[in-house]
């Protein structure tokens, strides 16, 4: 109450005529309910020794258990070498964004959409596209090393450490890379490094000294948003490293969840402690930030954006970055949908191989009716309520000059930091709760987390819109009589409508292909087309889950594709 309070009392500052003390507080009290309840539940249930839903009871027995587990300590352990293919991918994720911003090589633009869409695909079914090809026991590429002699034994294991980093690396971190990066080096003044040639530098010291210090921002938030994904990756280590028993938090969270009985403090307590992890990373990203400064890679006059065009060279790094995305993204994807048609799955030789018969089985299963159901009503909630709740975060940032606005600000981009397996454990806590289990078993703590998992980028995206427009537009209508409401709705939201549909095509996709979050959250009659397959594969029906895997990939892809197209309209 003293923090409503304290809020309202800021906003109503008498200096600050834009301000809406009533309104701002309270949607800023709904943003902190939203945020950190969960995580305050989070941090308070892990110690708390009874089950959930039970009175409080405090004890230390969920960290004890966590410190004393050896099987807790190696699935930390785990989780941090996996995260390896962190600064893996940067490397890789630079030289690409710098090729494909920096060359004008032939293809250019697709081989960028493509590495787009490999964002947007669903993890699992491209995780079974790789089992198809990397899998010690039927993998064709093993196969076909073994059938040419050029290799013995199963060279390749797709359910290892190393084959989890390489499916992460083609199918999350380097895109994430790429999509941060390429921005950031489109803003980038070529005419700097043009300077450093012509005064003797080489190309090596020109990035060296040049460019990487300038774009350092960029690359260490790439880098913090790339390694919080891999802390918060569970679907693939879930259906690829427990059956060589390798375990990481997220797996480890998620079987103590579903002990008999289950240990909610334990799996609470590491949840809590990777959460201080989080948090302190943030805390050391800002004091990064803070210490390198404001560095302009874009001047008053207008920047020099040119493209080389070697003439070989330009074909040869096409040639590269063609083999790289049809090898990463297009084989595992092609393999998917053939192995949706066999008749058993990573099998493709012998009598009656190619069959429909998985097709008719999962379209007319009464779960995959239920499942579409619930996540194109989902989709549809989540993203028209998101699209509201967001534009109103957004627009009371851009236009309310509030002595608040940055602690909001660091609220609103609380959820980013915490893993999607750690939020849905958080949740699960609030809504078994005395009060507020009601809802669950229904849709509610599934729309509850989705909007809480998609808000830092849906107000970022928006508040980008906002900021973009010229404040006369809506000076104009409050000055012709109408009320703030009217020129938010009749004004503002019409001029930022392309982000609008962004945002909610972007919310719908996350629905879509989101297993961590809802894993924990979703019952029998609430699951989504994810959750599912995750349910088909976990229980080794391979060829169902490739059928429902393959549909949600087609959604994913083509709901991405219009959200590209929207922003290639919106010039971004």
């Amino acid at each position: 109450m003293s923090l409503l309070t304290e809020l309202k009392r800021a906003i109503s500052d008498n200096n600050r005529p834009n301000a809406h003390p009533g309104f701002a507080t309270a949607l800023f009290a709904s943003v902190i309910i939203m945020a950190l309840l969960p995580i305050g539940f989070l941090v308070v249930g892990s110690f708390n020794v009874q089950p959930l839903g039970a009175p409080f009871r405090f004890g230390l027995g969920g960290w004890s258990d966590m410190f004393s587990s050896a099987k807790t300590a190696v699935a930390v352990v785990n989780s941090l070498l996996l995260s390896i293919r962190v600064p893996i991918a940067l490397v890789v994720g630079f030289i690409l964004s710098w090729v494909l911003v920096r060359y004008d090589i032939p293809g250019g633009r697709l081989i960028e959409m493509s590495i787009w869409l490999a964002f947007f695909l669903p993890a699992l079914p491209m995780t079974m596209g790789w089992v198809l090809l990397l899998d010690k026991d039927y993998g064709l590429l093993n196969r076909l090393a073994n059938e040419t002699g050029l290799l013995s034994g199963s060279p390749f294991s797709v359910n290892s450490a190393g084959g989890i980093i390489w499916v992460h690396l083609t199918l999350t971190t380097v895109p994430v890379m790429v999509l941060m990066l390429t921005p950031a080096l489109r803003q980038f003044d070529a005419a700097l490094e043009d300077s450093a040639r012509m005064s003797g530098a080489g190309a090596s010291q020109t990035l060296r000294k040049i460019t990487t210090p300038l774009i350092a921002p960029a690359m260490i938030t790439a880098f913090l948003a790339a390694f919080i994904r891999s802390l918060e990756t569970f679907e693939v280590e879930q259906f690829l490293g427990t059956r060589v028993d390798l375990y990481v938090y997220a797996t480890r969270i998620y079987n103590l969840v579903h002990y008999e009985p289950a240990d909610f403090p334990q799996a609470m307590a590491i949840s809590t402690m990777f959460l201080i992890i989080l948090v302190g990373l943030a805390i050391l990203y800002q004091a990064l930030l803070v210490s390198l400064g404001g560095r302009a890679t874009l001047g008053g006059r207008s920047a020099a954006i040119r493209r080389r065009r070697p003439p070989v060279a330009r074909w040869l790094m096409a040639l590269c970055l063609f083999a790289l995305v049809g090898l990463s993204i297009y084989l595992p994807l092609g393999f998917l949908v053939a192995g949706s048609f066999t008749r058993i799955f990573g099998f493709f030789s012998g009598r009656s191989v190619w069959v429909l018969n998985h097709w008719f089985d999962v379209l007319s299963d009464s779960r995959f009716a239920q499942a579409s159901a619930n996540s194109i009503i989902l989709g549809l909630v989540v993203g028209f309520i998101g699209i509201i709740w967001y534009s109103l975060i957004a627009w009371v940032l851009a236009r309310m000059k509030l002595r608040t606005s940055h602690f909001m600000n660091v609220i609103v981009w609380l959820p980013w930091a915490v893993p999607g397996l750690i939020l849905g454990l958080s949740l699960l806590g609030v809504f078994l709760s005395p009060g507020l289990n009601i809802f669950y078993g229904t849709l509610v703590p599934l729309i509850v987390g989705l909007l809480l998992k998609e808000m830092p980028i849906g107000v970022q995206m928006l508040r980008t819109s906002i900021d973009q427009t010229a404040t006369e537009l809506e000076e104009a209508g409050l000055m012709a009589g109408a009320s703030r409401a009217t020129v938010f709705r009749r004004i503002l939201l019409p001029i930022i409508a392309p982000g609008l549909v962004s945002v909610f095509l972007i919310t719908f996709i996350s629905v879509v292909k989101d297993i961590s979050i809802l894993v924990l959250l979703a019952t029998p009659g609430t699951k989504t087309l994810s959750l599912l397959m995750f349910d088909f594969a976990s229980a080794g029906n391979l060829e169902s889950a490739s059928v429902v895997g393959l549909v949600t990939a087609v959604l994913s892809i083509a709901i991405a594709i219009v959200a590209r197209r929207l922003g290639r309209i919106r010039g971004t």
